[in-house]
């Protein structure tokens, strides 16, 4: 694979697979503790703090999205646990939480992308019935299982990835 910070966003599924496998986590950096401390300050951070980043034209429609048929979408937290989150949104927010999974100077420790990027997957399956992504069907209930076993999960991400294990369970009703 290409350098990742640079083409991870474009790779194949398989080079998506392998880049998640290989990438090391900050096990020296991070205490169980301090991951649930960020990941629960993800959860309820502004969309459009962390969205708007990834290029300066996404920030009107991120802010367009976040508040389109009067959803009012503030936070992640918001955007993942809304019965109807707009499927743009959702595949931003999986966007920005690979580019930080491929980062070596990612805003938040690639543990909490890796489960940023795969609530996100997990919130399309179960509110949206829809796929966005190309990882297998165990790739992703590999990456939610691994999502669900970290003790550090907030109350809301832990509903929406086992919603999602449960949707793709039944993945005969997911359309791409």
């Amino acid at each position: 694979m290409k350098d990742a910070r640079h083409s991870l966003v474009d790779a194949s599924s398989s080079d998506v697979r392998t880049f998640l496998e290989e990438v090391k986590t900050e096990d020296h950096l991070w205490s169980e503790a301090d991951l649930g401390d960020v990941l629960s300050h993800q959860w309820s951070t502004p969309l459009e703090v962390d969205l708007s980043g990834m290029d300066g034209a996404l920030s009107q429609r991120v802010s367009l999205l976040a508040k389109s048929k009067g959803l009012l979408l503030r936070s992640f937290g918001d955007l993942m646990e809304h019965p109807k989150p707009p499927l743009e949104l959702l595949e931003l927010t999986k966007e920005f939480a690979k580019r930080c999974i491929c980062s070596p100077h990612s805003p938040v420790p690639h543990d909490v992308a890796r489960v940023l990027y795969f609530a996100s997957i997990a919130t399309a399956l179960c509110r949206c019935r829809k796929r966005i992504t190309t990882l297998s069907d165990g790739d992703v209930m590999d990456g939610i299982s691994w999502s669900l076993s970290r003790d550090w999960l907030p109350e809301g991400a832990r509903d929406v990835l086992t919603s999602g294990l449960e949707a793709l369970k039944d993945a005969e009703e997911i359309s791409s």
